[in-house]
């Protein structure tokens, strides 16, 4: 059972994180958290030592060994985003249900496969898109009917060298194209939760460049139109707004509206008036990757397929890359 409730070491999965950076780091605290014996991976030894020994996780200096050797229950792939894939692949090949943080790729080479893999070695197979958990986006979720939407307005923008404190930010995937970096593959969040909203678009045009100063060779600004017979999405999202930005707009044809900020609140103004749905004050970031892990492991424990799967992960993944002007859906 994945669903600990025994604390004996028996009885707690065996997890994998394969990447020691921000995010692998934080995924990491939170499965122990949730009960799991965490293993970590890392290419940098001493980094992955040394947060082992303050953490208390199970270090693994050689990858292909510890799936060979150790029984896990899953694995969290947390590398930059071009070597997704390959790794994806060597999990799935051993059978170990599997989550990928987003996107699932820079492009769709080999995601065919690796889904073909997944489903022939009956891997349970996540796409990890936190937003899905955000409180706001979820009251939003049971709110909106898509056939009476007529437009959306979708928005993110932060500072890209404020990101990470003590890191050059011009060293981070996000900033280098081949490592699938790019404000539209970096930011698929927002592709993902409108198209959770509002179901694939029919079509996808775009306008991205490279407008800051920063010393980077990706696009750091793009605006994104999802296009549907019966509506039209706009979305924005950019690596320059000094002050974090993350907030929606949806009107109905009647002209009601909802609009939501980012762990904050959901003002509503309907035939019933105006209300707001605000829970700024218990509002906690991190309790976003903590639900993503729990319905992780409890996706695992019953055996079903995750909402946020590996053809929902292509399908991104495909509408990014329109986005981009490198391919068509």
């Amino acid at each position: 059972m994945v669903n600990i409730k025994n604390n004996t070491i028996a009885s707690r999965p065996k997890i994998i994180v394969i990447g020691a950076g921000s995010i692998g780091k934080r995924h990491a605290k939170n499965l122990q958290a949730l009960g799991a014996v965490v293993h970590l991976f890392d290419v940098n030894i001493e980094l992955l030592l040394r947060i082992c020994h303050e953490e208390g996780f199970v270090p693994c200096v050689d990858l292909d060994q510890a799936i060979e050797k150790t029984h896990f229950e899953g694995a969290i792939i947390c590398t930059p985003t071009h070597l997704h894939i390959p790794v994806a692949q060597k999990v799935a090949e051993r059978g170990i249900n599997l989550f990928i943080e987003k996107p699932l790729s820079h492009t769709l080479d080999g995601v065919d496969d690796l889904i073909s893999l997944a489903e022939n070695n009956h891997c349970i197979a996540m796409v990890g898109f936190m937003l899905r958990f955000e409180p706001g986006l979820r009251f939003l979720k049971t709110r909106i009917e898509e056939d009476k939407v007529a437009f959306g307005q979708l928005e993110f923008g932060s500072h890209m060298p404020l990101w990470r404190k003590g890191v050059d930010y011009r060293t981070v995937y996000s900033a280098n194209r081949s490592m699938g970096g790019g404000t539209i593959l970096d930011d698929v969040h927002e592709l993902d939760y409108a198209c959770w909203l509002f179901g694939y678009p029919k079509h996808v045009t775009s306008v991205f460049g490279k407008f800051s100063s920063f010393t980077i060779d990706v696009e750091d600004t793009a605006m994104i139109n999802f296009e549907y017979p019966d509506k039209i999405v706009s979305i924005h999202s950019d690596y320059l707004q000094r002050k974090y930005s993350r907030k929606c707009k949806i009107c109905d044809r009647e002209g009601y509206t909802f609009e939501w900020i980012f762990g904050n609140s959901v003002h509503v103004s309907d035939k019933h008036g105006e209300s707001v749905f605000s829970y700024a004050d218990t509002f906690d970031v991190n309790q976003l990757y903590i639900d993503e892990m729990r319905y992780f492991l409890e996706c695992i424990d019953k055996k079903v397929h995750p909402e946020s799967g590996l053809q929902n992960g292509k399908k991104i993944m495909e509408i990014a890359l329109a986005a981009k002007h490198e391919c068509q859906i």
